[in-house]
């Protein structure tokens, strides 16, 4: 809700409104709601479970001013890149066998998957974590990327596939500069986001049997340090041959 100022303001009072705009400006995009929901339908997933982490589908964007997303590719490798890392190292702590696969070595179906799985997991996101809900789903979670996904099992000799999906908006400077002005007239202008998803899917029947989401204030994928934090995040909770395991 924007608010209208009904009395002068000289130039000095402006000066400090602008300043004070700003700050909200930068600190609005820390907010920090980590984990908004986790769907868990397993206690456990048996004894020395083969994971298979796909590859992940991490993107970053630059906002220009006038709010276009343009794809960086240098940030996206160095997020990709430390995610990985950072998850694989995570893996080691938990206990849990968890196999990467290379980008270069993806079948077609795979990739199909993954596609797949982006679009199963947004459409999870506003159905049954959202406010549009689906009656045939009303009070049961049951998501599927179907049996087809036993592909992977066999290419792969796993029992559960890993998917994650994370994408993040930097503001440029002239797009900071745009919503400062645009918000001392009353005008809420974004200044980026961040989200992301990880589903562990059993390969037998494609069901995803864990599901979690985190929002902006995870951490910064770029930044190794930063990266694990996200990971940590991401993954708090999930099932493991041991049960569900939580590391601060």
């Amino acid at each position: 809700m924007s608010t209208q100022l009904r009395s002068p303001i000289n130039g000095n009072t402006h000066g400090r409104t602008l300043a004070v705009v700003a700050a909200f400006l930068l600190l609005s995009g820390c907010a920090t709601t980590s984990n908004v929901q986790q769907i868990d339908q397993l206690e456990s997933i048996g004894e020395n479970p083969r994971i298979v982490l796909m590859p992940p589908d991490i993107r970053y964007y630059l906002l220009t001013a006038s709010g276009i997303p343009e794809p960086n590719a240098e940030w996206t490798e160095a997020a990709k890149t430390n995610f990985s890392k950072a998850l694989l190292d995570y893996a080691d702590t938990i206990g849990a066998d968890v196999k990467l696969i290379s980008a270069d070595n993806m079948s077609a179906d795979e990739i199909q998957y993954e596609t797949l799985h982006s679009a199963v997991g947004l459409t999870l996101m506003t159905h049954h974590f959202g406010m549009t809900k689906l009656p045939s789903k009303a009070g049961v979670f049951d998501w599927s990327l179907g049996p087809g996904v036993d592909t992977i099992a066999r290419n792969h000799e796993a029992d559960y596939a890993l998917f994650v999906y994370y994408r993040d908006y930097q503001a440029s400077g002239g797009r900071v500069a745009f919503a400062i002005l645009a918000a001392a007239a009353g005008v809420g202008v974004s200044t980026g986001s961040e989200h992301g998803f990880a589903s562990l899917v059993d390969l037998k029947t494609g069901d995803i049997v864990w599901f979690n989401v985190v929002n902006a204030g995870v951490g910064e994928l770029r930044d190794a340090d930063s990266a694990a934090k996200t990971v940590n995040a991401l993954f708090k909770n999930i099932p493991t041959a041991r049960g569900t395991t939580e590391i601060e």
